[in-house]
């Protein structure tokens, strides 16, 4: 038992990018870890036996979204999220973290491992707000279709590479609907229900698809997804990269 308690004190101590947050199991924070604190600006005293609510936005305490994650926590024995901290001067910074429900004996507690990403939501952002730069972007790409999708699988872009592979001539206006691409690939259930859950749950989506390409062949294709948000998490977009595998 002890060599495990020092095994994680040296996780705990030594992290550089991930902060670490140890709580009860209602939330209750015990102590922070230094790569925290340096962070966020929080210490475990400014914390300690407070409820990590705090570091939520006020929009989300208001949907109760640290509850939730909670319920997850114990449901389940994990929770991924992707949202703003507020640090201590009052600034919100955009994380992705896990909180792990940890038992030993008949004792519990939650441990979040939280890591920075504000950089590359800023990013994002950018490539959003910025169309001269996005179709740029787009159209230099020359081995992969892209396609971007709104929340309601509305198509939003493609680029020329994208045409090429799905043979498509008219032009497929933005707002389109998905079936609307004239290609039986777009029109799959399967593929369908794989993009929805991409933008409910935010994670990513790496699968190869077979593809009847008629005359008895088949195509395989590898379709990576990225989810995309605005500003305070709105305008959520996927983004599609599809690469024809031999």
């Amino acid at each position: 038992m002890a060599e495990k308690q020092s095994f994680f004190d040296d996780i705990f101590n030594n992290a550089k990018a991930n902060g670490i947050l140890i709580m009860d199991d209602h939330g209750i924070i015990d102590r922070v870890n230094t790569a925290f604190t340096t962070a966020y600006g929080y210490s475990t005293e400014d914390l300690k036996a407070k409820h990590f609510r705090i570091l939520y936005l006020e929009k989300d305490q208001l949907t109760r979204r640290p509850e939730i994650e909670l319920n997850v926590v114990h449901r389940e024995g994990s929770s991924m999220d992707e949202n703003y901290l507020v640090h201590k001067n009052g600034t919100p910074i955009w994380v992705t973290g896990e909180s792990i429900l940890v038992k030993s004996g008949e004792e519990s507690c939650i441990v979040k491992f939280i890591h920075n990403i504000h950089a590359q939501k800023q990013l994002e952002r950018y490539l959003l707000s910025t169309s001269e730069l996005l179709d740029s972007l787009f159209e230099s790409v020359q081995q992969s279709g892209l396609l971007i999708l709104d929340t309601t699988l509305k198509v939003v872009k493609m680029n020329g590479h994208f045409k090429k592979m799905f043979n498509i001539n008219d032009t497929i206006s933005e707002g389109s609907k998905l079936q609307q691409i004239p290609h039986a690939f777009w029109k799959s259930e399967e593929l369908k229900n794989d993009l929805r859950n991409a933008l409910v749950t935010g994670t990513s989506l790496k699968k190869d698809y077979v593809i009847n390409a008629g005359d008895q062949s088949f195509h395989r294709m590898h379709i990576a997804s990225k989810t995309i948000l605005g500003e305070e998490g709105s305008d959520k977009r996927l983004l599609l990269m599809i690469k024809e595998e031999a």
